[in-house]
């Protein structure tokens, strides 16, 4: 009798012990899983701007070139990232003749983008919300809102200004 107590005891004890190495492990991973920031902004050193509304973009590459966190490129095969105003069909359909898919998925076709189409608001205004997307994970990296509220030179400028503070504030966190 006494045996068999001792076997079961040791069963339950491996159990146990089993119960709580899986756990810890899983944590562990849970961990590291929370620590990794797959929006790692510190591997972005050159960015590509696409045309924006109202020549915002070449603003932010002033802007972006003064700041010198960023090196703008003119070649997007040169871009650690894209910067654009808009995630529509057409970005999308650009990005994806810049930079191929490794995967076999199949591209969704023509006319499955159901977002709102206008987003632009009246004409000649500025959108506001730039994006900075990681080409080759398709990843929206960073993201900002700073509206101008007229389309002068000096409103496009300080909006750039501010956009820039924006990223670079950012860039320092990591």
């Amino acid at each position: 009798m006494s045996r068999l107590c001792d076997k079961s005891v040791l069963n339950t004890e491996t159990k146990l012990m089993r119960t709580l190495s899986t756990l810890f492990l899983a944590s562990l991973l849970s961990c590291s899983l929370l620590a990794a920031d797959f929006r790692e902004l510190s591997r972005v050193h050159t960015v590509y701007i696409m045309a924006m509304t109202n020549g915002l973009d070449q603003f932010i590459a002033n802007r972006f070139t003064n700041s010198g966190v960023i090196w703008v490129v003119l070649d997007p095969a040169r871009a650690d990232a894209i910067l654009t105003e808009k995630l529509d069909e057409e970005f999308w359909k650009w990005l994806n003749s810049r930079y191929p898919l490794a995967s076999k998925a199949p591209q969704p076709e023509a006319g499955n983008d159901f977002r709102h189409k206008n987003v632009t608001g009246p004409i000649g205004a500025v959108r506001g919300t730039v994006f900075l997307v990681d080409p080759k994970t398709r990843l929206v990296l960073w993201s900002s809102y700073a509206q101008a509220t007229r389309a002068s030179a000096d409103e496009l400028d300080q909006l750039a200004a501010r956009i820039t503070k924006n990223l670079t504030t950012n860039f320092r966190k990591k």
